[in-house]
């Protein structure tokens, strides 16, 4: 079943009297279970493409589809439901919020969903990344690194079905991003999710099962990075 599903979508955007196509029409799916990676060139339209499919942004034409819900179609009220219930986003920038501790951050998934604290899933997710101790701590005692980490927990602590990772691993070392890679990896493949990683590392794009290529706004599938596998990453 498709989980993400994108029909004939595109983006424009005017500057000035000039038309800019920042995603040419574009026709794009994940499947459940599948872990999707899009590579290409800083400004090539990976991240507007990944917001677009995210709701941040809404396509020029075209649709989005999620769980075969008309994602981009339906009213922004709905829409922000949809996205908070359905969708983890890992962005560049942690966008922790700067007083709460990183358990707190987690909590506040709960308290807005008026459903109970899960303690065991907090501890599961602190622990496979690394940050059991840094629970009380708040982002401004954060490493880079660490920040990304206890953004990443609280993306996949509320069990969404889609995940967005946009550049998940530009603040880790090597060891660090592949861990995480593997762990996105790992998640999408046991909980049957749909994951979409955007990223400048091609070191980690063998933990994918399709790679594909964006360049001028054109997306492109990439077939014989699509073949690698993990075993011939050098990691």
């Amino acid at each position: 079943m498709k989980a993400i599903e994108v029909k004939n979508v595109s983006k424009t955007f005017n500057d000035g009297s000039k038309e800019i196509q920042a995603l040419q029409e574009t026709n794009f799916s994940v499947e459940k279970g599948e872990f999707v990676a899009v590579i290409g060139p800083s400004g090539s339209g990976k991240s507007t493409f990944l917001t677009i499919i995210g709701g941040l942004q809404t396509p020029t034409e075209g649709k989005v589809l999620i769980n075969d819900e008309p994602f981009s179609e339906v009213p922004d009220k709905k829409r922000t439901k949809l996205r908070f219930d359905e969708i983890g986003f890992i962005l560049q920038a942690s966008n922790l919020i700067p007083y709460l501790t990183v358990e707190d951050q987690l909590r506040l998934v709960n308290k807005i969903r008026k459903e109970p604290f899960e303690r065991d899933t907090v501890d599961k997710w602190l622990k496979q990344l690394d940050i059991e101790d840094l629970r009380d701590k708040y982002p401004s005692d954060l490493s880079g690194g660490e920040r990304q980490r206890a953004a990443i927990a609280r993306a996949l602590y509320h069990n969404p079905s889609v995940i967005l990772a946009d550049e998940p691993t530009a603040s880790l070392d090597t060891e660090r991003a592949f861990e995480v890679v593997e762990i996105l990896a790992r998640e999408t493949k046991e909980q049957n999710k749909a994951t979409i990683m955007v990223t400048h590392d091609e070191r980690l794009i063998g933990y994918c099962d399709k790679v594909y290529y964006m360049e001028d706004g054109a997306l492109t599938l990439d077939e014989e990075k699509s073949k690698l596998k993990p075993e011939n990453q050098n990691n």
